[in-house]
């Protein structure tokens, strides 16, 4: 049975040896993904540790408006992470605090009122012409630099996900006071973010079968329309503030979505997520697995504990304990609280060899916004179909678990398993969409041992020659995994179908691989002083992979993609993550226009217009 896992270590570091041709480069061993195993589970990640954290670590002179108090003149107040912050000086509605996402101020009498945000590092605020510097809490209760969890009972922030045109998913969880506790929490959705329009509330239990996290179901909900939303436990303490979008109907022009994977939160600040919780203007946030991280990586030791080690991910509660660690980085809770996601897992995120996945999958749905199942669905049936009006049909494709579970017709093992493959074939067939984007966690064309597909050639060309067969057209594939950037087009290795790579004809349609949230790229695999090897390690994949358009190598973000009826635009955006940091550079940016299936051969340089 052949089964993805890791295509990076060993098989980047040899296939960069293979293309490079001795001009020097890491060992094997060096290169390899190595888990370290930990005696004894770490502490309740998500409550409480031995140290405190190391908040305001490592903050670069790149930091823009997060940054200390002897930068610029002093701040008119310092306050501490979760306090309330009275200021004077009343105003009509509610007022935008600037400096944190998805902060107001509310007019109370004749001042205004805002609790401050939950901070890991020293953050400047700003009402008109009052800045407040919020520092954060002395002891957070967790031994990793960069974290600080939530204010009040809702430690772990808010989410929401698969965003229909009448319904979404809200999600939260409750830190009950003892382990038998039972809790109902209300909730508020409505039209504006004083939560005073409301357009739909309710109640949900938090229950310790479910880990006190909580999943509403909202519908009735008019498309393509912004909401706002917040949970209340049972003492009247309220949540940060949530924001979420439905999905358009039909005559939508114009959707815009982030794209993120591979998010180790020891390999790295979560800067990126910042940068995508900054960003107002888009419809859905779509992560493509790795989502949290099982091990430390030997080379990628960024944040980690004081003694370097991290439990196994082996069952429930442990993958639960990491849930909780990874949301206590305030960068993604504000991720997830200003915008509706939709997510795929990973190797990382949930093991295939163990019984019930080790309690990986459970823990994953309980913890993200995903929507409830149909009645009787197996519960590792994650693929789903969201249509984003006419313009998108999206197809979260999971090439990861069904892996070698049903055999192809000439006994080869299947990527995708009959019921996903009749499923996606059958409704990509029907599809009346201007554009298909179908996101799955590994790089779908070829690109020896860092496609994912590279041990199921069968499978791929199954669904390139459905492609091509049953002339689907206007597809943009997205995909995780590899953690660097690449721009290819899909193309069928049968020589009989022929391809021309100096424009694109013959591909079936685009990839675009975003890079990394944070997890390792070939500057961290092959070490200080490679960038000579790493340019001529990019200049070698372009020369034996004439379908790529364009690839970088080392840096780590996220993707924007801009759709109209008339071309999609795959943006990727660059920032730091040894550091927290502001700073965030346009990268690689192609065009795939309707009716061509393939990328635009001039890069584009220009952001398009967005936030």
């Amino acid at each position: 049975m052949a089964r993805v896992t890791h295509v990076r270590g060993a098989a980047l570091a040899s296939l960069a040896c293979l293309v490079l041709a001795g001009q020097g480069c890491a060992s094997s061993e060096d290169a390899i993904d190595a888990g370290l195993d930990a005696d004894e589970p770490s502490s309740d990640a998500g409550l409480d540790t031995s140290s405190p954290a190391d908040a305001g670590a490592d903050v670069g002179s790149d930091v823009g408006s997060d940054v200390g108090s002897d930068a610029g003149p002093p701040p008119d107040r310092v306050v501490s992470a979760c306090d309330e912050v009275v200021l004077p000086g009343g105003a009509s509605g509610t007022i935008e605090v600037v400096g944190w996402p998805l902060l107001f101020a509310t007019v109370r009498g004749e001042d205004l009122a805002f609790r401050a945000p939950a901070v890991a590092r020293p953050t400047l605020l700003s009402i008109g012409s009052t800045v407040v510097l919020v520092q954060p809490r002395p002891e957070t209760g967790f031994d990793i630099p960069g974290l600080a969890a939530d204010c009040g009972t809702f430690r772990h922030g808010v989410a929401s996900g698969d965003p229909r045109p009448d319904a979404v998913t809200l999600w939260t969880r409750w830190t009950a006071p003892d382990p038998s506790t039972e809790g109902e929490l209300s909730w508020v959705l409505a039209t504006d973010p004083a939560l005073s329009d409301e357009v739909a509330r309710g109640t949900a239990r938090a229950l310790p079968s479910a880990d006190w996290t909580v999943h509403v179901e909202v519908g009735a909900l008019a498309p393509a329309t912004t909401y706002y939303f917040a949970f209340t436990d049972p003492d009247g303490e309220r949540s940060v503030l949530g924001r979420t979008r439905t999905a358009p109907a039909a005559g939508v022009e114009h959707v815009r979505f982030a794209v993120a994977s591979c998010s180790s939160l020891f390999s790295g600040y979560f800067s990126a997520y910042r940068r995508i919780a900054e960003r107002d203007a888009l419809d859905l946030v779509i992560h493509l697995g790795d989502y949290i991280y099982d091990f430390v990586d030997e080379n990628e030791r960024v944040r980690v504990p004081p003694g370097g080690e991290v439990e196994d991910l082996v069952d429930l509660a442990s993958h639960r304990r990491r849930h909780a660690l990874y949301l206590a980085d305030p960068d993604l809770r504000a991720a997830r609280a200003a915008h509706p996601w939709v997510m795929l897992w990973d190797n990382h995120d949930i093991e295939t060899d163990l019984a019930d996945y080790g309690g990986g999958v459970q823990a994953f749905r309980e913890w993200n916004a995903i929507a409830a199942q149909a009645p009787g669905a197996e519960p590792d049936v994650l693929y789903h179909h969201l249509a984003l009006g006419d313009l998108v049909d999206l197809y979260m494709v999971d090439m990861y678990v069904f892996q070698g579970r049903d055999t192809l017709p000439g006994g080869a093992p299947s990527a995708l398993g009959t019921a996903q493959y009749e499923w996606l074939t059958t409704s990509l067939a029907a599809s009346t969409a201007r554009w298909r984007v179908i996101g799955m966690q590994k790089v779908f064309a070829e690109f020896g041992a860092l496609s994912g597909w590279e041990d199921l050639p069968e499978s791929r060309s199954q669904l390139v020659d459905f492609f091509q067969t049953q002339g689907v057209l206007d597809n943009v594939f997205l995909s995780g995994d590899s953690h660097f950037s690449i721009v290819e087009d899909v193309i069928d290795v049968d020589p009989e179908r022929p391809y021309d790579p100096a424009v694109g004809v013959g591909a079936i349609g685009g990839e675009l691989l975003p890079t990394s949230i944070t997890r390792g790229n070939f500057d961290e695999q092959l070490g200080p002083g490679s960038e000579r090897a790493i340019a001529s390690l990019r200049d070698g994949f372009l020369r034996t992979y004439p379908h790529q358009v364009d690839l970088e190598l080392t840096s780590h973000g996220y993707g924007i993609v801009d759709v109209t009826a008339d071309r999609i635009v795959g943006e990727i955006w660059y920032s730091p993550i040894l550091a927290p940091s502001d700073v965030e550079t346009f990268g690689l940016a192609y065009a795939q226009r309707s009716g061509q299936n393939r990328w635009d051969r001039t890069r584009i340089t220009t952001p398009t217009p967005g936030d």
